[in-house]
């Protein structure tokens, strides 16, 4: 599969950067996942975003899994740029394979969970932070609320000052949470 290059990122990079650099705002204190959004086995939630250098909107998107909520997306995107999130991070899912000249191909390879953005080519690359490459950092951030942080550092948002938001699924429920584990795994039966 051939990486698609966006043309509006490339002959804009500087913009670009500017969106992603600057220090961007959040209002809600509680993001409540409750609904599905344009998969039916995807909770979804869209929050406006702030930016001080445009005046339309920008969205933060937070995707869960209905049957995993440890498997959550936080995307970025501006329509009035490019019509998909212009930054991502993805807590599970495929390895992304970044197809990039002169990348060796021993290290294109990037799993989970991992953050896309465009480079200068306007090509999507995935890439892990210090912490996602620590495995006890990266196993504490398989919580929706502790990687929430992670990404407004990593994108430069923020709630008020220097705070960031508690991030609640399904709290019009009673409260189960979904995966699919294996209750019976490691254990072992006579």
């Amino acid at each position: 599969m051939a990486s698609k290059r966006m043309k509006e990122i490339r002959e804009n990079y500087e913009f670009y950067n500017k969106l992603l650099a600057e220090r961007k705002s959040v209002f809600s204190e509680v993001i409540d996942i409750n609904s599905t959004g344009n998969n039916a086995n995807t909770l979804e939630k869209i929050e406006p975003v702030k930016h001080p250098s445009i005046t339309d909107d920008m969205a933060l998107i937070v995707d869960v899994k209905v049957n995993n909520h440890n498997f959550f997306q936080f995307k970025l995107r501006y329509k009035s740029f490019v019509d998909q999130p212009f930054f991502r991070f993805d807590s599970d899912g495929d390895t992304h394979r970044n197809k990039v000249d002169g990348t060796p191909l021993g290290v294109q390879s990037v799993t989970t969970p991992h953050f896309h953005k465009f480079n200068s080519e306007g090509l999507e690359i995935a890439y892990k932070t210090d912490k996602l490459l620590n495995d006890n950092e990266s196993k504490a951030l398989e919580d929706i609320n502790l990687c929430i942080v992670h990404f407004f550092h990593e994108s430069n948002i923020r709630l008020n000052k220097d705070e960031f938001p508690e991030i609640k699924i399904m709290s019009n429920t009673l409260g189960f949470s979904f995966v699919k584990d294996d209750p019976n795994q490691n254990i072992t039966f006579p």
